[in-house]
């Protein structure tokens, strides 16, 4: 019953029911693929994270020439759980700001900021994390990103563009969407 009341159901009866319904669909480029595609993380790369997330741990805790370039880690504390977390990840400058972009779900212990501690090149410093998960702003940081590294170093930083161009906003923010991408802002204390 339920259902069938959605059924062929207008934008406005969707609306009236608190239902979202996406009614346009992103455009595809000529070869039938997404302007923009954030790739996930492989389950190769997974599985090499798992095998070697120790000593890639004791790398960035050490620091100096051992360390490994652009990589931090991350202890936070769940906020349902209490559980501790060290998660190494790889960080990017977006507008004078430490950024880190991420689909995870660890990244909801962020919403409405949260203060961590973060460790860089062997140093430990406390820092306020803000998440912010909307796609527009998500647009803005990947094309601050794309502008610096250019279309041919995109794929450094996971995204695929099967254009001959720069990707547009839209392009850039509905590739967040579909990815669920968010961007987590960290400032020191």
């Amino acid at each position: 019953m339920f259902c069938s009341r959605f059924r062929n159901g207008t934008p406005e009866r969707f609306a009236e029911f608190g239902v979202a319904r996406r009614l346009e669909l992103p455009t595809m480029s000529s070869s039938g693929k997404f302007p923009v595609e954030i790739r996930g993380t492989s389950r190769l790369m997974k599985l090499m994270m798992r095998l070697f997330k120790k000593s890639m741990i004791e790398q960035i805790r050490k620091g100096g020439k051992s360390s490994v370039e652009n990589m931090i880690l991350l202890h936070f504390t769940g906020r349902k759980t209490g559980t501790h977390y060290e998660v190494p990840v790889m960080k990017q400058n977006v507008d004078g700001r430490t950024a880190v972009f991420t689909e995870a779900r660890w990244r909801v212990n962020f919403r409405g900021g949260a203060d961590i501690e973060v460790t860089d090149n062997g140093v430990r410093t406390r820092m306020r994390a803000e998440l912010d998960d909307d796609p527009d702003s998500m647009a803005e940081g990947t094309a601050e990103l794309l502008n610096r590294v250019g279309v041919k170093g995109a794929r450094k930083l996971g995204i695929v563009i099967n254009v001959d161009r720069m990707p547009t906003h839209e392009e850039l923010a509905d590739a967040a969407r579909r990815r669920n991408q968010a961007v987590i802002y960290l400032t020191p204390l």
